[in-house]
């Protein structure tokens, strides 16, 4: 019997971006997110 598991990093690690408005800061937040992570929160700095 074959099973597959998905898995993530143990770590993890704040990424920051900004942008003209909050969907343009998003977009350039996702683009930095390196492969094999997923995005758990997203918080805004006024």
């Amino acid at each position: 019997m074959k099973i597959i598991g998905t898995i993530r990093p143990d770590a993890t690690q704040e990424i920051e971006a900004e942008g003209t408005d909050y969907t343009d800061a998003r977009e350039k937040l996702l683009d930095t997110i390196p492969e094999g992570y997923v995005l758990l929160h997203v918080r805004r700095e006024n």
